[in-house]
């Protein structure tokens, strides 16, 4: 091992029985890593943690801190390696400080007592951590975020370099599951390292620095966030169709897993969603809510014209909606014009979204005339939102004389009913 290695692994496998778990296992890692172990229930996370700490005696070989794992005692190898369990239930009502002080067993004699030092230790923890106030009230009557937090600071009272999580915010709201990722990012940052069984995938993508993702006990990606959480490799171990994409509020990778289901509900009835295509005009964010919704129920979309920059455009491009471009603040030029006609002209259904008219948009107008059938969403009146001088309501008055007029909160619905008849 180099010199900021803490840990590898070689060639480990891990079996109960003849069941084989983990499979040849090859990895290592740095000094200040905070490292995400996802995958599917059963993939092998819990247990790989487990033979990291020694609970499991695996194939193959450990390294912590150049030392080999199989010739340290228990005693050393906890002063190496701090494991917090998925399970913190306690059915004896120990006061909290108590739970927290048995992390400095690593550090005592047989029947030696904890020094003034170890309880300034726990102490410390317990501040850190935000439970300092329940040092004396028993473990079993605090909730079960607040004893997670317990547990949280007990091992870190192990002072340990290596720090091992499994499902760490099980029992957490939102807000301390956050603060339990923060923690662990600071550790990180001053130096310990982090191996966290993680089950949300936001999450680890939000504060990990690095990503093992798990399938039958198999590695199939390690590297970093952007490089592990691609839609092949979600599609590859959890089996869903993921949209994976950069937030641009967040300016972090983001991704949603539609609700399949729904859409399969709803193409059972007609099996139309598939077959049917929809152009969406849109702009200044009217757009996106809408093509998030058709996207969901299965239907293929297509987007335009759209500036550079716009939310909706990004809200497209997140779900892979072929899309009809132009610079922003300018107006559409023909060849623009044209190929979102195309578009038009191939769809069996055009939404005209309650979007703002000005000069920049108005050939938008003029291209839903083409359109085989049109709707058009009006959830405030076209004169609140005409920048032309009244072009753009001449040109939208006449759209409205054929088409189906509605508002966002029921175009689904609309178009439903539409490929029904």
């Amino acid at each position: 091992m180099t010199e900021n290695k803490v840990l590898e692994i070689r060639e480990l496998d891990f079996y109960i029985e003849d069941y084989h778990i983990l499979k040849n296992i090859n990895l290592s890692v740095s000094k200040g890593e905070f490292v995400g172990l996802i995958g599917p229930n059963g993939a092998g996370k819990t247990t790989l943690l487990k033979c990291i700490n020694g609970i499991n005696k695996g194939k193959g070989q450990i390294i912590i801190n150049n030392l080999k794992l199989e010739k340290l005692s228990a005693k050393k190898i906890a002063r190496e390696v701090a494991l917090m369990h998925q399970d913190t239930s306690v059915n004896f009502p120990f006061p909290a400080i108590d739970v927290v002080l048995s992390g400095r067993y690593p550090y005592l004699r047989f029947a030696e007592v904890e020094s003034a030092e170890d309880y300034r230790i726990a102490r410390k923890y317990m501040s850190y951590t935000n439970t300092l106030q329940f040092e004396r009230k028993p473990i079993t009557t605090v909730s079960g975020g607040e004893r997670q937090r317990i547990f949280f600071a007990k091992i870190l009272t192990q002072e340990t370099d290596i720090i091992l999580l499994d499902e760490p915010t099980s029992n957490l709201d939102i807000a301390h599951e956050e603060q339990i990722f923060r923690y662990c990012r600071d550790l990180c940052n001053k130096g310990k390292t982090v191996i966290a069984a993680v089950h949300d995938l936001k999450i680890a993508s939000r504060y990990c620095s690095r990503l093992i993702l798990l399938k039958d006990g198999e590695i199939i990606a390690d590297g970093s966030v952007e490089e592990v959480l691609t839609k092949e490799n979600i599609s590859m171990a959890y089996g869903v169709k993921a949209i994976v994409y950069k937030n641009n509020f967040t300016g972090l990778l983001d991704f949603y897993i539609p609700d399949f289901e729904d859409a399969i509900q709803d193409t059972k009835k007609d099996n139309k969603a598939e077959k049917s295509r929809i152009h969406i005009i849109g702009g200044c964010g009217a757009g996106a809510d809408i093509i998030r919704r058709l996207f969901e129920k299965g239907y293929k979309l297509s987007a335009g014209v759209l500036s550079k920059g716009d939310s909706d455009l990004n809200c497209a491009q997140a779900y892979g909606v072929k899309c009809v471009v132009e610079k922003p603040f300018s107006d559409i030029g023909d060849e623009k014009l044209s190929e979102n006609v195309e578009y038009i002209k191939g769809a069996d259904i055009t939404i005209l979204c309650n979007i703002p008219f000005g000069t920049y948009n108005l050939k938008n107008l003029e291209a839903a005339r083409y359109a085989s059938k049109l709707v058009i969403i009006e959830d405030k009146p076209p004169e609140e939102r005409d920048f032309t001088g009244g072009k753009a309501i001449e040109i939208y008055k006449k759209l409205r004389e054929s088409a189906i007029i509605t508002t966002c909160n029921k175009v689904y619905e609309e178009i439903k009913n539409y490929m029904e008849r």
